[in-house]
Order: structure tokens, then sequence, then C-alpha cells
């Protein structure tokens, strides 16, 4: 027995060895996964699941990953909500339509491997997923880090149980909610499935509707779906809504389009651009971007950075110095802070100096703390409109502020009808009034540099088409980069390079749009 002791002990090594080596390939198998098929689920208490978890949705669903609360992805099992930052009580996480939906896309791509971020709420109402409530800005948040391991794939969006006392304004808001994660996420295309709620509605209704106005997007039915307390599917109901999910998901990811491309028959002018002017050589980077991104010509517009507007004679020589290589390419504005000036005499006399020194416009005016039509802007205006300067304006919540209808725009675009005005930022929020002013003021214009644009535009394409067709004469392209974009190619921007692209409007409109209204308003020619 003494001389069979050593070996007894070497086989019971092998033995422990052989489980922790299958353990450490198990580790090493299920590190960090890449390459996701990332997919986000929002919404309220049907989305985070309120049905029992059968046995066979206990288990761990194989090629699928969750996104936990710390912000790593873990081997995903049922409820899929657990992790949710803005979720309800954890012990109200049952079965969503997440658990079948992710089974249908697996069993389609044998190869796929799959990332969830379910991020809903229950009794929240739509409102409380706008661009700027705490719901929205979590969900993008995790999504975003989640990006590093994957492609976001697709949004599944369940919820109106709340809204069913306003529904006429559902379908608007819907749009909205697509419109803002396809901009967040730099995806004009991202595909969008809306769920339908338990019994015929005026919601459902609403929601049937968004295929009809938004393009890529579709929606789950919930025909023949039975509940447990008249609002919460069963759990033979959410197993057939994740399935539908699955159905329309896939027929949407089989219409996407190939990846749109800029135009290669067209250089772009660009009426809208920030540089730090003032240092020196300052210009060598717009210069640079310029070449990247076919712009055969460029305005820049001065902030009140240091660096890209001067504040002394001194810095005001190099600017004009660093401007001086590059004419005929890159053109300046020039600029007065509303109550910098006392008198419109004397916005005058700055302006006729900047405009013999070479400066092509007025802009970017912000008009901070004012309203639009405040006196101290009237001044700038009346100044510009003596001096023949075209003026470039932003609207947003605390600059240049307007009330809804944008009364305040009508009247300083009457008050100075041969000053030509040129809208940016959120005067495209309203967009129906923006159509109509378009119409109405023969003197204004629109550059389409910023987020908001597309974000706006996107939302029914068909209308876009339509108004672009109809605004053809009025409207700029630009792009609103600067100093803090010029080296990266991949910021949300890029969406400007292409969009017009894809609504495929007319050869003659496009050459308007992209460079030759920028030429008639701002007499590059």
């Amino acid at each position: 027995m003494s001389r069979l002791y050593p070996y007894l002990l070497i086989i019971l090594a092998l033995g422990l060895a052989v489980p922790r080596f299958h353990a450490q390939q198990a580790a090493k198998e299920s590190g960090p996964p890449e390459n996701l098929h990332i997919y986000l689920l929002i919404g309220q208490s049907n989305m985070a699941g309120r049905a029992e978890i059968p046995e066979e949705a206990k288990g761990i669903i194989d090629r699928c990953y969750l996104l936990n609360g710390e912000g790593k992805w873990e081997p995903a099992g049922n409820p899929l909500n657990r992790h949710s930052s803005v979720r309800k009580d954890l012990a109200m996480q049952k079965l969503g339509p997440g658990y079948s939906f992710v089974r249908e896309m697996l069993a389609k791509d044998k190869d796929a491997k799959i990332g969830l971020i379910v991020n809903a709420r229950g009794g929240t109402k739509i409102d409380e997923w706008n661009g700027k409530s705490e719901l929205y800005r979590e969900a993008r948040k995790r999504t975003k880090a989640a990006l590093n391991d994957g492609t976001l794939k697709g949004v599944l969006w369940h919820q109106g149980e709340s809204d069913q006392g306003a529904a006429d304004a559902y379908l608007g808001k819907l749009q909205t909610l697509v419109a803002n994660l396809r901009a967040d996420f730099n995806d004009p295309n991202l595909p969008f499935i809306a769920g339908q709620i338990h019994k015929p509605c005026a919601i459902n209704d609403q929601i049937a509707k968004l295929p009809e106005t938004t393009h890529l997007t579709a929606f789950a039915s919930s025909d023949g779906l039975t509940t447990t307390d008249g609002t919460h599917f069963d759990t033979k109901s959410q197993l057939l809504l994740g399935e539908r999910y699955a159905k329309e998901m896939l027929r949407v990811q089989a219409a996407l389009p190939p990846a749109p491309k800029p135009p290669s028959d067209i250089q772009f002018i660009d009426p809208h651009v920030h540089a730090m002017s003032v240092t020196p050589l300052g210009l060598r980077a717009v210069a640079k971007w310029m070449e990247e991104r076919n712009v055969e010509r460029c305005i820049v517009s001065p902030l009140n950075h240091k660096g890209s507007r001067p504040q002394t004679e001194e810095e005001h020589a190099t600017m004009l110095a660093n401007f001086l290589p590059y004419k005929g390419k890159i053109d300046r504005m020039a600029i007065i802070d509303a109550g910098e000036v006392e008198t419109a005499a004397q916005a005058v006399a700055i302006l006729e100096k900047e405009k013999a020194e070479g400066a092509i416009a007025f802009g970017e005016h912000y008009g901070v703390d004012l309203m639009f039509d405040d006196p101290k802007n009237l001044m700038l205006y009346e100044a510009c409109e003596k001096v023949g300067l075209p003026v470039m304006f932003h609207i947003d919540q605390n600059k240049n502020m307007v009330e809804p209808g944008m009364e305040r725009v009508d009247r300083v675009l009457k008050m100075f009808p041969k000053c030509t005005v040129i809208a940016h930022a959120y005067w495209w929020r309203q967009l129906q009034h923006s159509d109509r002013q378009l119409q109405e003021h023969p003197n204004l214009y629109a550059d389409m540099s910023g987020a908001v644009v597309v974000q706006v535009l996107n939302r029914d394409r068909k209308f876009a088409r339509e108004f672009l067709i109809r605004n053809q004469d009025k409207i700029l392209w630009a792009t609103d980069e600067g100093w803090w974009s010029f080296g990266s190619k991949d910021r949300q921007m890029n969406q400007h390079y292409t969009f017009f692209e894809e609504l495929d409007l007319p050869d003659e409109v496009r050459q308007k749009i992209y460079r030759g209204n920028a030429e008639k308003v701002y007499g590059l020619k």
C-alpha cells in the first residue's frame, strides 16, 4: 500500500486538475464579449416584464449577454430588466418580450452573439422619455458605453398604457423619440420597433401609423394577446409578443439600405464653421479639414473663445494675416455682441471697417439672455442692413429666445426687409413655422448646421423631401464644425455629409443646397 500511495496522489492531483483546466478554459472563453449585436429595450411595465417566468425560461440564454449595473456584460437570464438603472422594485421584474425576441434572433443567425440593454420602468409616460429626461439620458448613457463591444442593431419600445388620455399627440412624440435616438447614436437608419398595448385603442392606432411616417420602423401587434389584469401581458402573450418583435426587426433589418456616402459629383461650400482664427497658423486645421471633407470653400464665424475672436488690435491684425493666404477659399464673418454698442451708428462704424477688411457676413449672432426682438438685437440688425452684411443667427433656450409660433422672428424680418437673415439651431425645431417663414419672407434663409436639423428632418423623410424641394432656393448646406471636431471623422456631424443623398433629391436641388445658395446669399461668386 505504501508503494501505491504516491501513484494515488498523482491520480488524485490529475483528477482535480482536469476540472480546474476546464474552469480556466471556460473563464477564458467567457471573457468580455466582442462584436455583439446590441439591442436597446425601453418602455414601461410590459417591457420590464410582469409575467411569470416559466421553468424553461429560467436558465442562461446561450450566446446572449445582459449589460449589468456596472456596465459589464454577463450571461443573460431572466428577469432581463433586473439591471435597469431606472426600474422599480426588483421583485416586480419578471418575464418581458426580450426573452423570446432574443431566442428568435439567435435562431435566425447561428453565428451571432447578442447584447441586451434593458432599461424599462413601469408606469411612465412618453414625455418622460424625451431627450432631456432622466429615463432617456440613462438609456443613452448605458448604450453608448456598451457600444465599445458591438454595434447597435435596433431598439424595441413598449409603452403607451400611461398615455391613453392623450392619444392624439402620441404619434408625434413617438416620431421625436425615434429621431432623438437616431441622432444620438449617429445612425439615421436605426431600426425601431414599437409594440402595441392590450386591446384595440387610440394609442394602438397611433403606433400602427408610425411605419407610414417614419422610415425603417415597424410595430409588433397585440392582436389576440391576453393579460393577467387588463394591462400586463401574461406569460404566453409575452412569449408571442417577443416573437412578433423579432419578426418585425428581421424584416426592417432586411430593408436597410447600403451605408450612405457623401456626394462625389459636387464640392461643398460650408458657410458655418468655427476656428481658432486669432492663433498663429490657426486656419491650417480648417484647410486640412476642407481637403478631407471635399469642402471647396467655407466661412468662419468667430465665437467668444480665446483664440477665436480678437480681443485686442494686435490679435485683430494676427487674424487678418491668418486669412490672407486663404483668400477665395476661407472667408470670415464679423461679430458684435448685443450690448457692446450703445447706438446703431456705433455698430455701423465697426461693421464698415470689418467689411472693408474682408468680412462678408455678421455672425454667429447669439443674443445671450435676450428675446429675439430685444432692442439690443434690433440695433444690430439695423446696422447690418445699413452696411449690407447678411446676419446668421442662433436660437436656443437662452439665446435669441422665442415662443411657439416664432412671431418675434416675423417681426424682425418685417422691420428689416433689406437685411438678409440666415436661421440656425432651434429655429428648426418649429418646422411648421420655419416652413411658413421661408415662404413668407424673401429675406430669410436657413443653414442646416448643427445636430438638430438632421434630427428634425429625419422624423418624416417624405415631408423632409417635400420641404427641401419647396424651399430649394432658401436652404444652405452647413456643418457647424469647429476646432473641437476637425480632427475627428466619426462625429455625429457625419450625417450632414450623407443625409441629403438618402432623400433622392433632384440634381438641381442638390446643387443649390450644397453650394449654389451659399454663393448667392454670401456673394461668393
